[in-house]
């Protein structure tokens, strides 16, 4: 299908600051905009007639390949129900990993072949990393032992999370278990915002600038 005979709802999603690709009937990609050339390093002349499966390769977060032939959101969204954005694993022409979220929305038309379905994505690498960092040291920090555990030697009372006053350490801890402010509040018996406080004073009394700093900063101190 050439571009003169796309739905007309097609042509300004090419302009868009997001990647854009779109596929026929038979998962053959028919648009490819300037920010997918950006993001993939693939130009519209080389993926345009291929079949988005072999372009992207895609895998979800367990590993597992999720782009295939009998691709269950394009057929979901093709017969115009609505698909929840997923973040998939994919390559860039020089094979170089990157984590997309893509949205795909179904466009219906009079004429089969016609008939679209749209992938709108964005680069979610950085995040993705920061998460499974994340995960990371809440993994590695559930086996270590926190001030006020125990007995502790005089080497560990110098240790510098010992400005914490014993609340702080609560709070820092269930941050580090994955606990959100309601979860940190509810188990806590205190307001949200009331965390939100004792989260803020982690960060001063530490030198840090983020909730994921903190935890390194516990990382670096804490024995196993």
């Amino acid at each position: 299908m050439k571009n003169g005979l796309l739905p007309a709802l097609l042509r300004p999603l090419a302009n868009t600051g997001d990647g854009v690709f779109a596929v026929d009937g038979s998962l053959r990609i028919i648009l490819w905009n300037e920010a997918a050339e950006r993001l993939l390093g693939y130009r519209a002349q080389e993926v345009l007639g291929m079949c988005c499966y072999e372009v992207l390769a895609g895998r979800n977060q367990t590993g597992k390949v999720s782009c295939g032939p009998h691709c269950l959101l394009f057929s979901e969204a093709r017969k115009g129900k609505p698909v929840k954005s997923h973040d998939l694993l994919t390559r860039t022409k020089t094979r170089r990993g990157i984590w997309i979220n893509v949205s795909v929305i179904g466009v219906p038309s009079n004429k089969e072949d016609s008939s679209a379905v749209v992938h709108i994505f964005r680069d979610v690498t950085r995040q993705m990393h920061a998460e499974r960092l994340v995960e990371t040291i809440h993994s590695t920090l559930t086996g270590r032992s926190w001030p006020g555990e125990g007995v502790e030697s005089p080497a560990e009372n110098s240790n510098p999370l010992q400005v914490l006053t014993p609340r702080q350490m609560e709070v820092l801890k269930l941050i580090a278990q994955g606990a959100g402010s309601q979860a940190i509040a509810e188990k806590l018996s205190i307001r949200p915002v009331t965390v939100r406080n004792h989260t803020q004073k982690i960060l001063a009394k530490l030198g840090v600038h983020s909730k994921l700093e903190a935890l390194a900063f516990a990382l670096r101190h804490l024995r196993r």
